[in-house]
């Protein structure tokens, strides 16, 4: 009866030693997706905030090209003497 017992008392004990193993293998993997999870944020965040900034960098060229356009349209009516009060009735005339 002795043997008997002490067999079953080893294996529950075994059963409990591999449900510790598997949780930890569990835990194990879930905190290595933890990691390349904050990894992956962190990489985006860095990824927006190039776009961000490369977005404002375009706004601010685009803008210049449009003062600059602005100011050679005006120039080159100027040179051929149409002001400015005088474009919205050129524009008129030619619809």
């Amino acid at each position: 009866m002795k043997p008997l017992s002490l067999l079953i008392e080893i294996l529950i004990i075994l059963g409990v030693m591999i449900r510790n193993i598997e949780a930890e293998k569990h835990n194990k993997k879930q905190k290595e997706r933890n990691v390349t999870t904050q990894v992956s944020v962190n990489e985006v965040k860095r990824f927006l905030s190039h776009i961000l900034e490369r977005r404002k960098l375009i706004k601010v060229i685009y803008q210049r090209e449009n003062a600059l356009g602005k100011k050679k349209i005006q120039r080159k009516l100027r040179i051929r003497g149409i002001q400015n009060k005088d474009l919205s009735k050129r524009n008129k005339n030619c619809k």
